[in-house]
Parts: C-alpha cells; sequence; structure tokens
C-alpha cells in the first residue's frame, strides 16, 4: 500500500513537473533519495515514466499514457478504500448514537469543529433527530462557520437544554464536569483518526 501510495505521488509530481528532481521529489514525499531512485527506476522499467537526459541536473521524466491510466488507477482504488471507511465510521457513528440513547429520538449536539465534528453532522442529519449546533468552549471559537453553522459557546448548554452532546475533539475534563449531567449526556467519538 505505501508502494502504491509512494508511485501516485511520484506519477502526479512527474504529471505536473517535467524537470522534477530526485531530490524535490524525496523532500515533498519525506522519503530518501535512494528510496526515490529505486521507483523512479521501476516506474521507467513498467513504462509508465520516461527519463530524458543523463546529467541528474538537467534529467527531466516525463509520464506515458500508461502512466496517466496506473495513476487513475491508483487514484480510485485510494478513494475506493477511502469511501469504504468513511462509511464504516458513519455506520458506527449513528450505532453509538442508537445505543447511548436506547433509539429514542433526542436532541444532539456537537462539541468540535474539526472533520469528525463534520462527518459526525451528516450522521446527525441522515438520522433526522433534532440538531442543537456545534459548540466549544469561548477561548477556541472563530468567525469560521462549520456545515453552514455558527460554532456557539459550549455555555449554551447549560440550562434546560437536554441533549446527548456528541465530543469529536478532546473537550477538558473541567468543561465537563461543569455540566449539568442531568441534562447533558455525552459520547465521545474521538477514537478515529481523520487524515
Amino acid at each position: 500500500m505505501k508502494k502504491d501510495h509512494n508511485d501516485f505521488q511520484i506519477l502526479k509530481t512527474v504529471e505536473a513537473d517535467s524537470s522534477v528532481s530526485q531530490r524535490k521529489l524525496s523532500s515533498q514525499m519525506e522519503l530518501n533519495v535512494a528510496s526515490v531512485n529505486f521507483a523512479l527506476k521501476r516506474l521507467i522499467q513498467k513504462g509508465f515514466i520516461t527519463k530524458e537526459g543523463e546529467n541528474p541536473r538537467r534529467t527531466s521524466y516525463h509520464i506515458t499514457p500508461e502512466g496517466v491510466r496506473q495513476k487513475t488507477q491508483l487514484a480510485y482504488q485510494f478513494v475506493g478504500r477511502n469511501i469504504q471507511y468513511y462509511q464504516e465510521v458513519r455506520s458506527d457513528i449513528e450505532a453509538r448514537i442508537v445505543k447511548a440513547t436506547d433509539g429514542k429520538e433526542t436532541s444532539l449536539a456537537i462539541y468540535g469543529a474539526c472533520e469528525l465534528s463534520e462527518i459526525t453532522y451528516m450522521v446527525v442529519s441522515k438520522m433526522g433527530w433534532n440538531f442543537l449546533g456545534f459548540f466549544l468552549e469561548d477561548s477556541k471559537i472563530t468567525k469560521e462557520k462549520t456545515e453552514d453553522y455558527n460554532v456557539q459557546s459550549l455555555d449554551l448548554l447549560k440550562g434546560d437544554h437536554k441533549c446527548l452532546l456528541l465530543l469529536t475533539d478532546e473537550c477538558p475534563e473541567d468543561i465537563l464536569n461543569d455540566m449539568d449531567k442531568k441534562s447533558v449526556k455525552t459520547l465521545s467519538v474521538v477514537d478515529y483518526s481523520i487524515k
């Protein structure tokens, strides 16, 4: 899988810039130059890239039509794997919400404003339950919106709002302890790493 990722990155970079050096590829990909050299030779041998010139300072690489097909095929494979992972994460989050609420429709709020927050919002939207919004403590709130919602102060959940607060980011323990446990229950979904 790492080899496929490296091949894709090299093919994509060579397609965009035929004058890219092995050193620059090495730096972009965070690999040593020897690994990039080995991968380039393999891609040349497979007919995905051609090399022009022998002087390392004037060498250029060109992606072949077969290389473009290979790059596209690798991209589709990555997307397929990521979509499957994404669907598993969504199903798991929904199952956790249903279990935490005993299947009873409950108002939902999301703590956080990150990619996992957006995925969690998609689950909540699909469920059709009452969504109260995205919340953070005051010191973390910016003017940016998440899924067209303004991020609100967590203090707004204190009081009469009965809801399940879905934690999509690390929340300080003292803030959680300050919440009214009778009205705001919490469910952590932060154990997914989204990259």
